[in-house]
């Protein structure tokens, strides 16, 4: 968040993050990092007017899930299924690698992406992963506080 916050504030893009709590799981922090703001700069990229960011999570039931959320156009239903194919793109300089990065660096962590959301009502995009158990060096943990990347800690 720490990342995009000035774009964000010179777009008047009002960034909202609501973690229940510290979110565990086994994780490699460089590729989630990539992989959450891969999202994150896609989502402001939707937003050709002023919006809300959202990113929203917890852990229950031994799965954590955050959710980012914008206040976009959305995604149109017949480009949908191919968001995640790699050089597929509807941005004019876009390459078509970050989502496909995001869905490769999630499934690697033995999660699941989906993505939800009407035309004219912004889109959401949920990521899954199996909550670490246990905690130390090689989990990451996704936090409300700080905005920084510290001692394999995604926070």
């Amino acid at each position: 968040i720490d990342l995009v916050r000035p774009d964000a504030s010179a777009r008047d893009i009002k960034i909202e993050t609501k973690l229940d709590e510290p979110m565990w799981i086994n994780a490699d922090p460089d590729l989630m990092r990539q992989a959450v703001l891969n999202v994150v700069v896609n989502a402001m990229d939707a937003m050709k007017e002023p919006g809300t960011l959202r990113l929203t999570g917890g852990c229950h039931e031994g799965e954590c899930l955050l959710t980012i959320s914008d206040t976009g156009p959305g995604i149109p239903l017949e480009v949908r299924d191919k968001i995640f194919n790699l050089y597929f793109t509807t941005k004019e300089a876009g390459s078509g690698v970050g989502l496909a990065m995001t869905f490769r660096a999630v499934q690697l962590h033995s999660g699941t992406i989906d993505v939800t959301g009407e035309p004219g009502q912004g889109t959401s995009f949920r990521l899954r992963f199996p909550m670490a158990h246990g905690s130390g060096s090689g989990p990451v943990v996704l936090e409300s506080e700080g905005g920084n990347i510290e001692h394999g800690r995604l926070a």
